[in-house]
């Protein structure tokens, strides 16, 4: 008789609790060892059919490959494999068909694993179509696009790839913005950014070493401009959880699911909500995207830990209507949410974000105009925040307009002398004019007089005191308000005339509207103040510029000062060689963020942006040095002059930058005091001794040797 009567009975799996990997070993079926241990203690008799038990000895193993819920031998020898194998039950062919409950008899995957574990296992995943309940039972929530896919959408998916290819979609999408001639992504990039997205998925150590060491050649790749395309087409090409997300369907859970992300510590978050992607408008859950292709630049570029930065996108719809009638669309498909709704949702996310991680920097992306100034002021004096598209662009351009001084022999307060006319009011033209506008201030003029050196046009012309608000896509614009009612709606060249503008940024994504007639105005008006006009056509994509680099410095004879929010190539004038100047945010907001986290700083306030643009300029006369440098001030040199530092020292230029902005924010009081901090280093040693700190704090993409730990294992 056995010793243990009970266990030589049939036991129906429906009576038996399998628990999950993190109950233990000591439950009854604590993962992977509690489907050992009950298949050691039942043998063939831990089956749903009686008949099972009866079996000899001899015959076992063909019992337990044919019986719905026995499992296979363990092979000591790779106890892991045999852990996904074993877990697998299925309905027995012989199954009863008068049995009422045969129908209840489907097959079932048993999970030793929960959380990411089971999204990188390829036996148990199944990608997007994991349905609610199995994304709550398996702590997945939050990890995936919000709404499930069957497996015939995920066949779609791989065969549209398969017949048409990254190479054809330019013929195979009609919709002008999807046009790879005019977004300026090649075919070659594209196969370039998803040979690096594979790397991303499969070895990260050697994804970022290689940006590290290649930074100029694959931020084009990773950052602007191809992740516009891998946002436009990310529905098309998603084949890996990467990142989080909450959408309006978790209104209520966001505080417990935030707990489904596997790593406890997080020092950098960058959120979009999708609505307005580069220059490219309303992509919905593929703006995801843009947050992963951020944070690539935060690890690559300042350093940062690719285990403790999140990329987050908030779904609340999409009024995109191609993507709404996508079969393939990720999202939610609703029309976006707004008003006090819109506002409940961001602030749970916020809230259930730096609950878990309270020292985390949040940085908000490609966000409307009204959304991105709303968020800024609501969150920026009570946490450690801030908007790259308002704080960001404008430290960028900012820095580019010092560097102009400073190559013309001009000290910083010669910006007081400066005019700008200004094509766009959004959310970015608007961060950048508040950006120079508080330079000026800043080095002697009053807000008033400030604010009259700025001339700011929409899509309906020049705003004047005469505009109504209402009609506004942001009312904020009306601060810069000209006098002037008689030039309402006046078009560019008209506004010109009036403004005598001394440069020009570009902001309205409205192709070609520089033109050479404007050009030649500025050039005009810039040499009576004894100085080069300064261009900067920043709209993004290529396809979207106000104009070319090579236009700017044809239509001036070489003596415009360009810098351009698309890269372009240099241009070739009277023998002369020009070279491009992008204005792009990859030189500013990494260094924010260093300085913000490794500093331990409290918020991210004004002086701190502008104390990154000043030392950006800074570093970027340092490293040129006097081939930056006109000999004389002339207004007619054509001497090419260089805005930006090279992209392979971005992470040299980011540590002064960081250093720049801790300087500053210790000096507003804005730096929390510990005992080996960033302040009392700076206090205590200086500067330099800062730098190295902050040197210290980055993270390099090495192997390290590595060991194993039963503590250190998570879902």
């Amino acid at each position: 008789m056995s010793m243990f009567p009970l266990l030589t009975k049939s036991v129906p799996v429906g009576r038996l609790r399998l628990a999950s990997a993190s109950s233990g070993p000591g439950c009854l079926a604590g993962g992977a060892y509690g489907l050992y241990h009950l298949q050691g203690l039942f043998g063939a008799s831990f089956s749903s059919s009686s008949a099972s038990s009866s079996s000899s000895s001899s015959s076992s193993s063909s019992s337990s490959s044919s019986s719905s819920a026995a499992l296979p031998a363990v092979d000591d020898s790779d106890s892991t494999s045999s852990s996904s194998s074993s877990s697998q039950s299925r309905d027995s062919d012989s199954a009863d068909p008068l049995d009422p409950l045969a129908q209840f008899k489907c097959a079932t995957t048993i999970s030793p694993k929960r959380g990411m574990s089971v999204l990188r296992d390829p036996w148990f995943t199944k990608g997007t179509a994991f349905t609610h309940a199995e994304r709550e039972r398996l702590a997945l929530r939050g990890l995936l696009p919000p709404v499930p896919t069957s497996l015939d959408v995920q066949k779609d998916r791989i065969m549209y790839d398969w017949a048409k290819g990254f190479k054809d979609r330019r013929e195979a999408e009609s919709r002008e913005k999807l046009e790879l001639a005019r977004s300026g992504v090649t075919p070659e990039m594209i196969r370039r950014h998803r040979l690096l997205q594979d790397l991303h998925d499969r070895n990260e150590t050697l994804y970022y070493h290689l940006l590290q060491e290649n930074f100029r050649d694959m931020a084009p790749i990773v950052y602007t401009p191809t992740v516009g395309w891998a946002c436009q087409h990310f529905a098309h090409t998603y084949r890996n959880a990467r990142g989080m997300y909450f959408s309006a369907n978790d209104k209520g859970e966001m505080h417990s699911m935030v707990y489904n992300w596997p790593h406890d510590q997080v020092d950098a978050v960058v959120v979009t909500d999708g609505s307005r992607i580069l220059g490219l408008g309303d992509l919905g859950a593929g703006g995801m995207g843009i947050s992963i292709g951020k944070l690539d630049c935060y690890v690559a570029s300042a350093g940062f830990d690719p285990r403790r930065v999140l990329p987050v996108c908030l779904d609340v719809g999409t009024n995109n209507e191609y993507l709404l009638k996508d079969p393939l669309y990720l999202g939610l498909r609703q029309k976006r949410i707004t008003g006090d709704a819109y506002v409940e949702l961001v602030d749970e996310m916020m809230a259930a974000i730096l609950n878990r991680y309270p020292r985390a920097l949040v940085q908000f992306e490609d966000f409307t105009a009204n959304h991105a100034n709303l968020l800024l002021e609501r969150y920026r004096n009570h946490h450690l925040v801030f908007n790259d598209d308002i704080q960001g662009t404008g430290c960028s351009a900012l820095a580019g307009v010092l560097t102009s001084l400073a190559a013309q022999g001009l000290r910083k307060c010669a910006i007081k002398r400066m005019r700008f006319l200004v094509a766009g009011a959004g959310g970015s033209a608007l961060g950048v004019v508040d950006s120079i506008r508080q330079a000026m201030v800043r080095h002697g003029l009053s807000d008033e007089e400030a604010r009259r050196n700025f001339w700011i046009c929409d899509h309906h012309g020049l705003i004047t005191t005469a505009r109504d608000p209402s009609t506004m896509h942001n009312e904020t614009a009306m601060k810069y308000a000209r006098p002037e009612t008689k030039y309402e709606k006046a078009d560019l060249v008209t506004a010109a005339e009036a403004a005598r503008p001394t440069a020009l940024l570009g902001f309205s994504t409205a192709h070609g509207i520089f033109t050479d007639r404007l050009l030649k105005r500025v050039q005009h008006y810039a040499s009576h103040e004894q100085l080069r006009p300064l261009i900067l056509p920043m709209s993004n994509p290529t396809s979207n510029a106000e104009c070319t680099h090579a236009e700017a410095v044809f239509a001036t004879n070489g003596r415009a000062i360009v810098a351009t929010g698309s890269p372009f190539p240099d241009a070739d004038h009277d023998g002369i060689l020009y070279p491009n100047n992008q204005a792009n945010n990859i030189y500013t907001f990494p260094g924010i963020a260093l300085g913000a986290v490794a500093g331990q700083c409290e918020r991210v306030s004004d002086g701190m942006v502008m104390a990154a643009a000043e030392a950006l300029s800074k570093h970027t006369m340092d490293v040129y040095g006097d081939a930056n440098r006109m000999i004389c001030l002339n207004p007619n040199d054509q001497k090419p002059i260089r805005l930006f530092p090279p992209l392979e020292g971005a992470r040299n230029a980011a540590v002064d930058v960081a250093v720049g902005v801790v300087v500053q924010a210790a000096e507003e009081g804005l730096v929390r005091r510990h005992r080996t901090g960033a302040l009392e280093v700076l206090e205590n040693k200086g500067e330099m001794s800062l730098r190295r700190y902050i040197e210290r704090w980055m993270w390099s993409a090495k192997y390290a040797s590595i060991s194993f730990s039963a503590a250190t294992v998570r879902s």
